[in-house]
């Protein structure tokens, strides 16, 4: 259905979820799919540790290399500017071709690009919703004004977002679900992208039809407004 980005983690199910990525690359190639990983900043202490965890990731992916790795959160006690410095190696071997950030607050994402040498971060992955929209204070406007791809993770803010009313509404005028309302909404903002859990080859289908159209401008303002 043109659906082609994959976004995985070691994490996720303990790995299941790379194996299943991993089935689908053996079907039908490596080409045409964008496969994002996240690696855990603890996995970033030292080359070893992180060529280890990225390894796994990639036996498991059947793949020799993913499109995008992103660092998992902050870690405590590693800077910003080590971790940095270690994916810029994992680039530099092969086993990507961009990398970015998770969970980066504005002060963190500002330290991180200040760290890099060869490579630019390209996407921080950050939560962003209709009901949560703290990122559209400072993040989004730096990112925007910087070209940094946002990852609007939960998207559906884990179902409570298709339940306001406002949406329901909205979905009503459309002829489209809530769902769909909310990920278009999300994907009219500017260097704004959608990363939703799928389970359901009926929810793959539902979040196709969030796309290939437009929200009218009235009714971004009100969704704006919440």
């Amino acid at each position: 259905m043109g659906i082609n980005v994959f976004e995985t983690a070691g994490m996720y199910a303990d790995g299941l979820a790379e194996e299943l990525i991993g089935r689908l690359v053996s079907k039908v190639g490596r080409d045409g799919i964008f496969i994002v990983i996240k690696i855990l900043s603890y996995n970033l202490t030292n080359e070893e540790s992180a060529i280890k965890a990225v390894q796994i990731s990639l036996k498991r992916l059947r793949t020799s290399y993913v499109d995008l790795l992103l660092v998992h959160g902050i870690h405590e006690l590693l800077s910003i500017s080590h971790q940095i410095r270690i994916l810029e190696m994992l680039a530099e071997r092969g086993y990507t071709r961009y990398i970015g950030v998770s969970n980066f607050r504005l002060k963190e994402l500002k330290e991180a690009i200040e760290s890099t040498r060869k490579y630019r971060i390209v996407v921080n992955q950050v939560t962003y919703n209709i009901l949560n929209k703290k990122i559209e204070k400072d993040l989004l406007p730096f990112a925007i004004k910087n070209s940094i791809l946002i990852q609007a993770c939960s998207p559906l803010g884990k179902g409570s977002v298709i339940k306001h009313p406002l949406l329901i509404k909205i979905a009503d005028v459309y002829n489209k679900t809530p769902a769909q309302i909310a990920l278009n909404f999300i994907i009219s903002r500017p260097y704004v992208m959608a990363i939703t859990k799928t389970e359901q080859k009926s929810h793959v289908m539902e979040i196709k039809d969030a796309m290939g159209w437009r929200l009218d401008e009235r009714d971004i303002e009100l969704l704006e407004s919440l």
